[in-house]
């Protein structure tokens, strides 16, 4: 549970790879569907970022104009993959998720040390 706070605190701030992160958390709280995995990450993330987004507005931090073009974009990635998701072996959506997961560590390592 103190794993899940870290990352619902990281993930309020930065969002870069939460989803994996949370993942993760729950597969070490012993969860095992992917199917309720991902449900359940949704639901957090949502909450997460409701958290955040309060915080941000009442500091005066938000970018309305690219604010409401991301928010248009998420709502379509959401509804999508939730969708898609759903219809996906659980093994091969393991595979997709550590596939995602490690190629988005390969491209930051770049940019970080190769770059």
């Amino acid at each position: 549970m103190a794993f899940q706070l870290a990352v619902a605190i990281y993930g309020g701030f930065f969002g870069a790879g939460i989803g994996i992160l949370m993942l993760a958390s729950l597969g070490f709280l012993g969860m095992t569907n992917i199917h309720e995995m991902n449900a359940l990450k949704t639901v957090l993330g949502s909450l997460i970022n409701a958290v955040a987004t309060v915080w941000f507005i009442r500091a005066g931090l938000i970018d309305w104009q690219k604010a409401g073009i991301m928010t248009a974009g998420a709502l379509v990635g959401y509804y999508l993959t939730s969708h898609y998701a759903q219809r996906i072996p659980q093994r091969r959506v393991r595979q997709l998720i550590s596939a995602i997961g490690f190629g988005i560590s390969g491209v930051m390592f770049y940019k970080q040390f190769v770059k």
